[in-house]
């Protein structure tokens, strides 16, 4: 009797060891989790300058650049055209004052341009963080199955070169026609996945163009489709619809939302990412 009692007892204790241990797990893997950002939605940054190739093609194919509830073509190759030429005198007079460092565009704030042109202008304030959201859609149904599908369709379809090989210019944006040996840089792509993803129903102002920064350092473009799950992005490097913060990548700016041609700084995305990174390798 007394050895049974003695091997129940250590059978008790056993139990309660192991119990002490699995809840000290669980409770670090919560703390863990606790310590953990969870970034599902792109943090935005200041409006910015929008890239020139960007400009250019809103001027010659405004659909393609739809963001606000008044998209009239004429209003948005009127203000394309606008921004083009104040973007140019602005470069141009940065040429004139013998600086060869010219300002990244779409990397500053149209306060900040003149600034870096030495221009009288230096003070004026920075474009404030836009106050709207994108027009998120609810991942329900056969969505995802949708973007996965157009993701995958561009991917094996368009053939990726380069704009100076297709073009014979350094930067031209430019949604090809989807047909067998169809050539495209990397805005290509996004381009006619937009195309595709509006025709499928997705509204124009839950997608937006960014513009990010591989490993390798190399400038890079995807479309980032806004839900009420997150942000999501397709990429022709990658097979994958992907949260934006497993992409890996550095980002820099992004379509506005609600304004068919400003951009948004994506700074504090990036901040945001390395502190995800940081918290996943703990």
């Amino acid at each position: 009797m007394a050895r049974i009692n003695k091997y129940a007892k250590n059978r008790l204790l056993a139990f309660f060891y192991t119990t002490a241990i699995l809840s000290g797990l669980y409770a670090g893997a919560g703390a863990a989790a606790d310590r953990t950002p969870q970034v599902d939605f792109l943090p935005t940054g200041r409006q910015i300058a929008a890239p020139t190739a960007f400009l250019e093609m809103c001027s010659r194919s405004p659909e393609d650049c739809q963001q606000s509830a008044q998209p009239e073509a004429a209003r948005i190759v009127s203000l394309a055209r606008q921004a083009l030429v104040e973007k140019y005198d602005l470069a141009f007079s940065h040429k004139i004052a013998d600086r060869t460092d010219d300002p990244v565009p779409g990397a500053v704030t149209p306060a900040q341009w003149p600034r870096l042109s030495e221009n009288r202008q230096g003070n004026a304030t920075p474009a404030p963080v836009p106050s709207v959201d994108y027009d998120r859609i609810d991942l329900k149904g056969d969505t995802m199955a949708t973007l996965k599908a157009i993701n995958n369709r561009v991917n094996r379809t368009l053939i990726a070169d380069t704009d100076a090989h297709v073009y014979n210019i350094n930067d031209y944006w430019d949604a090809p026609a989807l047909t067998p040996g169809a050539r495209g840089d990397c805005e290509d792509f996004a381009l006619i996945k937009r195309r595709l993803l509006i025709a499928q129903g997705i509204p124009a102002a839950a997608l937006s163009l960014a513009i990010v920064r591989t490993r390798f350092n190399e400038d890079h473009a995807v479309l980032v489709v806004a839900t009420k799950q997150g942000d999501f992005v397709l990429d022709n490097l990658a097979y994958r619809v992907r949260p934006w913060q497993k992409t890996g990548y550095y980002w820099v700016s992004r379509q506005a939302p609600g304004d068919d041609l400003a951009w948004v700084s994506l700074a504090p995305a990036s901040e945001a990412a390395t502190a995800l990174s940081m918290a996943y390798n703990r």
